[in-house]
């Protein structure tokens, strides 16, 4: 395994970043809230450009790599847009939801018009009869609810994919808002010295780094996993693992994130608001955190999980020692 990108996803990644920027940067999710269907032509627009729906990102490791650079890129700007669902899309449909199995039927996404197909996070398809508008509430200004026919059959890679470069968004919006929140405790003052001088604050920062950084590793190494056709077994499980990790992490650098910035993080004029407020759909859909570990639990019974770490080889037992 590679725990570096490749340079064509290094460059990718660079010029989405750079025109997300230029047309606005976090300001393009404001605009897409106050009017979710235009997003449609306001951000797709800007992704066309960059011929990003070219990619085929389970045909080779470096397509997958472009894709995933892609999906991070826009989760550094909070995009609200179904870039990793796109890039999921299973033959015959232009994009590709992760449903609940159970509950209401809602999705990230589900408002945008696409020609969708749907999955459940046990990789199990589910047919898309319709979708509706969004919800238009605070954590779900971008969540749809959506119609699905009787159960059919699994798309394993696919689901893994989708939920691995979701997660890629993810980590995005979580190194943003651990950036943010650097700038700001460097620039703020307290009793006449930078917060960042304060060692209790340079403790929150650590914790913020290394959650990041960790997580930043987790989705190297699911990527590699997925683009292994021998490690077929393990595509979902090491998904699913990654999610589990993302929403860990995603409640350490958030909370952190929030602490340190005090009431303003809370208000919408920092950006640190959007990244906590946007990122909840993909961190509650199809299932929060304890419902996922119970999921990942599920699939470690059906499947290996050796993660980061295979099982060490058992010790020769030492002449004359005794037998266990």
């Amino acid at each position: 395994m590679r725990n570096q990108l490749s340079d064509e996803a290094i460059a990718l990644g660079e010029a989405v970043l750079d025109t997300l920027e230029s047309a606005g940067g976090v300001d393009l999710a404001r605009r897409a809230e106050a009017d979710p269907h235009g997003r449609v032509a306001l951000i797709g627009s800007l992704l066309d450009g960059l011929g990003l729906w070219e990619i085929e990102p389970l045909a080779d490791q470096v397509q997958l790599e472009v894709a995933a650079a892609a999906c991070k890129a826009a989760g550094r700007h909070v995009l609200p847009y179904p870039i990793a669902e796109r890039f999921s899309a299973p033959e015959g449909s232009e994009g590709l939801l992760l449903v609940p199995s159970a509950g209401r039927p809602v999705a990230v996404h589900a408002d945008f018009p696409l020609s969708w197909s749907a999955v459940e996070l046990t990789g199990r398809q589910r047919p898309v009869v319709s979708t509706g508008r969004s919800l238009g509430t605070k954590l779900g200004s971008f969540v749809g609810e959506v119609r699905l026919g009787e159960p059919g059959r699994t798309l394993e890679r696919e689901t893994a994919l989708l939920v691995t470069l979701q997660m890629w968004w993810l980590l995005g919006v979580l190194e943003r808002a651990g950036t943010d929140t650097l700038t700001y405790v460097k620039e703020r003052e307290q009793f006449g010295r930078t917060l960042s001088k304060f060692q209790s604050i340079q403790f929150t920062l650590t914790d913020i780094s290394v959650a990041t950084q960790g997580l930043a590793e987790l989705a190297k190494y699911t990527l590699w996993s997925l683009a292994q056709e021998d490690r077929e077994r393990t595509w979902l499980v090491d998904a699913v693992g990654l999610r589990v990790a993302g929403l860990e992490t995603a409640d350490t650098v958030l909370r952190r994130a929030h602490q340190l910035h005090g009431a303003m993080g809370f208000a919408d004029e920092t950006n640190v608001s959007w990244y906590s407020r946007l990122s909840q759909p993909v961190r509650r859909l199809p299932m929060g955190l304890s419902q996922t570990e119970a999921a990942l639990v599920k699939l470690m019974g059906k499947d290996r999980f050796t993660n980061l770490f295979t099982p060490l080889p058992s010790p020769a037992p030492r002449e004359g020692a005794l037998a266990q």
